[in-house]
């Protein structure tokens, strides 16, 4: 199903909502929030947006149609209020390294490019689940948000990224910055996981978690072709020494 970004509030009749005039902001926001932590938690199936609507103090179970069309246009909604906002910080941040002469280095771009969704959750650790909503439905969702279909600073970053990886063909390069954002989400993903079960036995100092996932990346991306090739048998055989004795 395409999601439906079209549907707004005033498109819909007084009566299918009754008692919302003049609150159709508060409401909305309301249950994107709501949707944001349901999905994140549980997963797009284990949510139904009954549950959302009644989560968001709403006691009619069509609350979600009536503001946002369809459960993929609330999704949309949810995508894109972050996906914006982080694209906004992103330019701040493109723009102060290319004011440093950093425009160029890798670590300053890997840096920009997953610092705006470090500092979110840094600011609300208890109440963002950004990185597990992301995780289950970014990478199918995402594509259908309106705005990625414009020239964003997420891309020229990307793109400057392909231009630093010159060892590497330009499509790797592409799919390794690709591999590295799931890895880097999926990971802070398993944090929030683990912070929410109270899970201390590893990873459990944000900081520490973030050190970690910044030097893999890097060294994700510094990789070669061909690095993650299991040695063969031939190669595993010791040669024979020269000249015995």
């Amino acid at each position: 199903m395409q999601p439906r970004s079209d549907v707004v509030a005033g498109d819909m009749p007084d009566a299918v909502e009754p008692g919302v005039q003049g609150e159709n902001k508060d409401a909305k926001t309301a249950m994107i929030e709501v949707a944001e932590k349901l999905i994140g938690e549980r997963g797009l199936d284990n949510v139904s947006m009954r549950d959302v609507a009644a989560m968001a103090g709403h006691r009619n179970n069509s609350a979600v149609q009536y503001h946002f069309g369809s459960r993929d246009g609330l999704i949309t909604q949810i995508l894109r209020r972050r996906l914006v906002a982080l694209d906004v910080e992103r330019k701040r941040r493109l723009a102060e390294v290319d004011e440093q002469g950093l425009g160029t280095d890798l670590t300053s771009l890997v840096h920009v490019l997953f610092g705006p969704m470090v500092d979110l959750l840094r600011a609300q650790p208890e109440a963002t689940h950004y990185a597990r909503f992301l995780q289950r439905v970014g990478p199918v969702m995402g594509p259908a948000v309106p705005e990625v279909n414009l020239r964003t600073t997420t891309d020229d970053v990307v793109v400057r990224l392909i231009d630093v990886l010159s060892h590497l063909p330009r499509r790797t390069a592409f799919e390794r910055i690709d591999l590295a954002t799931q890895m880097f989400t999926g990971s802070l993903a398993v944090y929030e996981d683990r912070r929410d079960a109270n899970n201390t036995v590893v990873n459990s100092h944000f900081d520490s978690v973030l050190a970690h996932l910044y030097d893999m990346v890097e060294a994700a991306l510094r990789a070669g072709v061909g690095m993650g090739e299991p040695r063969s048998e031939v190669a595993d055989t010791p040669e024979p020494e020269v000249g015995g004795g």
